[in-house]
């Protein structure tokens, strides 16, 4: 008999704890914000003010599907490197001057670029990293 009471009170315990577990729930799912438009994206399609490194292709290096530039710029408070050595792989974002994805084939010598490194890459005055996104600049 004091069994199948402890059964009984087990029993009362998970349908308790299975019914505190669920009840917080909400209904209503978090969505994005009304302002914006759903065809807008998150993420910005002009280059940021304050970069990683801003400056002109000088070498551009493709070895095994990877490419590596080599950037260099002028001294700039919006910028944390001067020069850099950029690895550039297949999962980086790269955006063009019209603000669409273009592929790492139209990235030639001679453009001007702004590149965010993951991590903030290394370095003092020659920075080295792997970019995360790229932005393609107006020559200036």
């Amino acid at each position: 008999m004091n069994l199948a009471k402890t059964y009984n009170r087990f029993a009362l315990l998970i349908l308790l704890a299975f019914a505190l577990l669920t009840g917080c729930k909400s209904s209503v799912t978090p969505t994005k914000s009304t302002n914006a438009p759903a065809t807008e994206e998150a993420e910005p399609t002009v280059p940021l003010r304050r970069v990683d490194v801003r400056g002109t292709v000088i070498r551009k290096v493709y070895d095994q599907g990877q490419v590596t530039l080599e950037v260099e710029g002028t001294t700039s408070q919006y910028a944390r490197f001067t020069r850099a050595f950029v690895l550039v792989t297949p999962i980086t974002q790269i955006i063009g001057l019209d603000g669409k994805t273009i592929s790492m084939n139209e990235i030639y010598e001679g453009q001007n670029v702004a590149i965010l490194l993951r991590g903030g890459g290394q370095g003092n005055l020659v920075g080295v990293g792997v970019a995360r996104k790229l932005w393609l600049e107006e020559r200036y």
